[in-house]
C-alpha cells in the first residue's frame, strides 16, 4: 500500500495550493482502472514536466559552463535528464513508496522500475510546477541536482554516453541535421504497456526499436540505427 503523499509534501516543504495535482503525479493508470481517482494519472502531467527539467538544466548548464560547445552541452544535458538520472532522483526521496497502483502492478513492484520513477518524478515537477510556480519547480529540482552533482561529480555525466546521444553525435559529425523519433504503436495493458519507436533523419528511418515507456523505446531505435549506420 502506497504512502499518504502528504507525508512525501511535508518532507519536500510544500503546503500545496491543490492536492488534485500531486494526486495526478503519483497515480498510475493501472490505479485508476481498479479505483475511482477524479484526478487522474500522471501520463499528461508526465509529459508537462519533462519539459521544465529540461528548460531549467538547459538555463543552467548554459550558463554555469560557458566554455563549453553545443555538442558537448546537448550531451550534457542529455546524460542529466536521461531516464536513469531521473529515477535515481526519485529513489533519492522515497518517491516509490508515494504512487498508487493497481493490484497486479503492485504485485510485480512496478514502484522499483527506473521507467516508471522516471516518468512519475517528471509528473511530480510538473505538480510542483503548476500548484508553485516556476521559482518553486527551480528551487526544487536545483536542490536534488546539487547532491547529485557533488555526489557523482560533474565529468561522469559528460563521460556516459547513452545510445540516443552516440547517435545524436555521429549525425552531427557530418552534418547539422537533427534526429526525430517517432511512436509507431503502443500496446498491452495499462498497466505493463508495449511502445514501439522510430528514429527518423530526413524522412528515412535509421532504426526502430521497442521498450516499456517511450524512453526505453527511444534507446532502443537509436541503439537500431547504431548497429546499422556503425559496421
Amino acid at each position: 500500500m502506497a504512502k499518504d503523499y502528504k507525508e512525501l509534501l511535508k518532507y519536500l516543504r510544500i503546503k500545496p495550493n491543490d492536492d488534485n495535482y500531486y494526486l495526478q503525479a503519483l497515480t498510475h493508470q493501472s490505479y485508476t482502472n481498479e479505483h475511482e481517482a477524479p484526478w487522474g494519472d500522471y501520463q499528461r502531467a508526465e509529459f508537462m514536466g519533462d519539459a521544465v527539467i529540461e528548460l531549467v538544466i538547459t538555463k543552467y548548464i548554459f550558463g554555469e559552463y560557458a566554455y563549453m560547445d553545443e555538442g558537448s552541452l546537448s550531451l550534457l544535458r542529455s546524460n542529466l535528464v536521461r531516464m536513469e538520472t531521473l529515477a535515481s532522483l526519485a529513489k533519492e526521496i522515497g518517491l516509490g513508496d508515494y504512487i498508487l497502483l493497481g493490484s497486479g502492478e503492485a504485485k510485480s513492484q512496478g514502484q522499483e522500475r527506473p521507467s516508471l520513477l522516471c516518468d512519475v518524478y517528471e509528473a511530480l515537477v510538473a505538480a510542483i510546477y503548476l500548484d508553485q510556480g516556476y521559482n518553486r519547480a527551480e528551487s526544487f529540482i536545483f536542490k536534488q541536482y546539487r547532491k547529485l552533482i557533488a555526489e557523482r561529480g560533474m565529468e561522469s555525466f559528460l563521460e556516459v554516453k547513452d545510445a540516443k546521444s552516440q547517435l545524436q553525435e555521429l549525425v552531427q559529425a557530418d552534418s547539422k541535421r537533427s534526429l526525430s523519433y517517432l511512436l509507431i504503436s503502443s500496446s498491452g495493458p495499462a498497466n505493463h504497456p508495449t511502445f514501439e519507436m522510430a528514429v527518423k533523419m530526413d524522412g528515412n528511418v535509421l532504426g526502430t526499436g521497442t521498450g516499456t515507456s517511450k524512453k526505453e523505446a527511444e534507446q532502443a531505435a537509436a541503439k537500431d540505427a547504431l548497429k546499422k549506420l556503425v559496421k
